[in-house]
């Protein structure tokens, strides 16, 4: 799976490049979240590519990631996803849980519990 890693503000944005027409095993994202972790960095943008389909096992991964950042008072968000996995994310609650992004420019320049922890400060 081809990803392009980089940074926006306090976000590691990994976006997946390939064009999947199914996307149902997201195991290497799992792996880089952990390592993200592992390091400090709490905060991680995804984004796929608008000819991507998710599949519940992918699903799955992108939940599991998000309890792992949130445990650890980060944030897992989505950039940029396509009409039929916006559609998906709504129908399962999904954009309940994540933080959802039309375009990548909209990501918080800080992140949300950054601004949270200054208010309170």
């Amino acid at each position: 799976m081809k990803i392009d890693i980089h940074t926006n503000g306090d976000y590691q944005v990994l976006k997946i490049e390939e064009d999947l027409q199914v996307i149902s095993d997201l195991s290497e994202l799992k792996f880089l979240v952990e390592g993200y972790l592992k390091r400090g960095r709490r905060f991680v943008a995804v984004g796929f590519t608008t000819a991507s389909y998710i599949y519940s096992g992918a699903l799955a991964v992108l939940i599991d990631c998000y309890k792992k950042i949130a445990k650890e008072g980060g944030d897992l968000c989505i950039i940029e996803p396509n009409t039929e996995m916006l559609g998906i994310f709504t129908i399962l609650n999904i954009d309940k849980i994540l933080h959802i992004y039309p375009s990548e420019n909209q990501l918080p320049a800080i992140s949300i519990s950054t601004q949270a922890k200054q208010r309170s400060d």
